[in-house]
C-alpha cells in the first residue's frame, strides 16, 4: 500500500487518488468510445450500460473485498489501481445514461449551425453532461475514500 506514515499518522491521499485517477481515466475511456460507438451502432452504448450494470454490484464488493483476499501480502501496490478498475462501472453509469439521452442529431445541428469541437464541448456536452459528471466524480472520489480506508485496515490488523 502507498499510504505515508509521517509524525501525525497515516495519509490516506495517495490511494485514494490512485483509485480515483484509474476509476475515471477509464470512465473517460469507456465514455469516450461509446460516443464514437453512437455513430456506427446506436445500440452500442446500450450494451455497454447493461454490462456495466452488471459488473457494479461484483465491482463495488471487490473493492472492499481486495485487501481481505490478499491476506497477509497486504501492501501490494496496484491495489489500489486494482481497485480503480472494480470503481469504474459506477462512475461510468451516469455520465453514460446521460449521454444516451442526448439526442445524436444535436451534435450534428450544432456542427451544421458553425459550432467548432471546442465551442460545442463548452456549450452543448458540458451542461448536458455536468451534473451526472459531478455526481459521479463525487461517488468516485466517496469510493476511493472507502477503499483506501478498507485499505489501512486491512493492514492494521496484520
Amino acid at each position: 500500500m502507498s499510504f505515508v506514515r509521517g509524525g501525525g499518522g497515516m495519509m490516506l491521499l495517495p490511494d485514494m487518488a490512485e483509485c480515483a485517477m484509474t476509476a475515471f481515466i477509464m470512465a473517460v475511456v469507456v465514455m469516450g468510445a461509446c460516443m464514437f460507438m453512437r455513430r456506427r451502432m446506436p445500440w452500442g452504448p446500450a450494451v455497454v450500460q447493461v454490462l456495466l450494470l452488471l459488473l457494479l454490484v461484483p465491482g463495488m464488493a471487490g473493492v472492499l473485498w481486495l485487501p481481505h483476499w490478499g491476506g497477509a501480502a497486504g501492501n501490494v501496490a496496484l491495489w489500489p489501481v486494482l481497485q480503480g478498475v472494480f470503481v469504474c462501472p459506477l462512475v461510468t453509469v451516469l455520465p453514460l445514461r446521460a449521454l444516451m439521452r442526448v439526442p445524436a442529431s444535436v451534435s450534428r445541428t450544432a456542427w451544421g449551425l458553425g459550432a467548432g469541437p471546442w465551442m460545442r464541448a463548452r456549450l452543448l456536452w458540458l451542461p448536458l453532461l455536468g451534473p451526472s459528471l459531478v455526481l459521479s466524480a463525487c461517488a468516485g472520489l466517496g469510493m476511493g475514500v472507502l477503499a483506501a480506508m478498507v485499505d489501512m485496515g486491512a493492514t492494521l490488523g496484520t
